[in-house]
């Protein structure tokens, strides 16, 4: 195999993969993702996907088909681990592949709250992936209790959702107040006052 090969199933990489295509490159093209499912939207996965109001075939960035049509190969549900620069050939499950341009589009990985605290215990989850969505979203019912790490939009977005869904929710952040690196304060406190509103439970710093 050679051609351009793309780490990284996510928006970026095959976004990337469909621009390339529409610039008219028409060379071997593979995009590999760790998940088993086709290249989707992340950002519903908090809102609508676990609040059970899209469907699955509605978060996915292309359909399906589009990738074969594209003759874009898909190489879902494999693990790169390892890369020689110098050979140019990625390690991908086992197999050594080559390739003459090589993209990494893998993304950001979520910080998981450590073992002796708690991490490994039932019931805590992160969220990035739809596997992780899938697996929490049962344990969103009605009268449970549930606490957000996390004051970004992601955890915010959790918390919404659980409020709606009629759970207990906690909140706690860091920092002196959610959303710091990415809102004026301005725009922290209409967040926590319409959180508030729905009994979400804030704790900043």
């Amino acid at each position: 195999m050679s051609g351009i090969v793309i780490v990284g199933a996510g928006q970026a990489g095959a976004s990337l993969a469909a621009k390339l295509r529409a610039l008219g490159y028409a060379g071997s093209l593979t995009l590999i993702g760790e998940e088993s499912a086709p290249p989707y939207q992340r950002p519903p996965l908090s809102k609508g996907y676990l609040l059970g109001e899209m469907e699955l075939e509605r978060l996915y960035l292309r359909a399906p088909s589009f990738w074969e049509e594209q003759n874009v190969t898909l190489r879902l549900g494999a693990k790169v681990t390892a890369i020689d620069p110098a050979a140019r050939t990625l390690s991908v499950d086992g197999e050594t592949i080559g390739y003459d341009k090589l993209a990494l589009t893998t993304g950001s990985v979520p910080r998981r709250l450590p073992a002796a605290i708690g991490g490994a215990l039932g019931g805590v989850y992160t969220v990035r992936t739809l596997a992780d969505v899938d697996a929490m979203a049962p344990e969103f019912r009605q009268g449970r209790r549930l606490l957000v790490i996390g004051g970004g939009y992601i955890g915010l977005e959790a918390a919404a959702v659980a409020a709606k869904l009629g759970l207990e929710v906690t909140l706690v952040e860091m920092a002196p107040r959610i959303l710091q690196r990415v809102a004026s304060p301005e725009t922290s406190a209409w967040f926590r006052n319409v959180h508030g509103d729905h009994g979400v439970k804030i704790l900043e710093g």
